[in-house]
């Protein structure tokens, strides 16, 4: 988990946990292979009209109209 949600290296998990690097790394695909098998269709999906309306409004009342994604991510 520190892997993914802190972006450690895969070889410090060896002095926490005692696994080696490949075995980590095994273990990260696998996890995020299941969590989008289980969690994908609901939220790895394309924004609906409901979606998009909801997106539009929270942007809006955070002074941003008619952006629909985060400012950082923009290109």
């Amino acid at each position: 988990f520190r892997i993914l949600a802190y972006g450690i290296a895969v070889d410090l998990t060896d002095e926490y946990c005692r696994l080696a690097k490949s075995t980590a790394l095994e273990n990260l695909r696998r996890f995020v292979h299941v969590v989008i098998e289980v969690f994908g269709g609901q939220y790895l999906r394309s924004p609906n009209a409901e979606d998009t309306a909801r997106l539009l409004a929270i942007g809006e009342q955070m002074g941003f109209p008619g952006m629909l994604g985060s400012i950082d991510c923009m290109h």
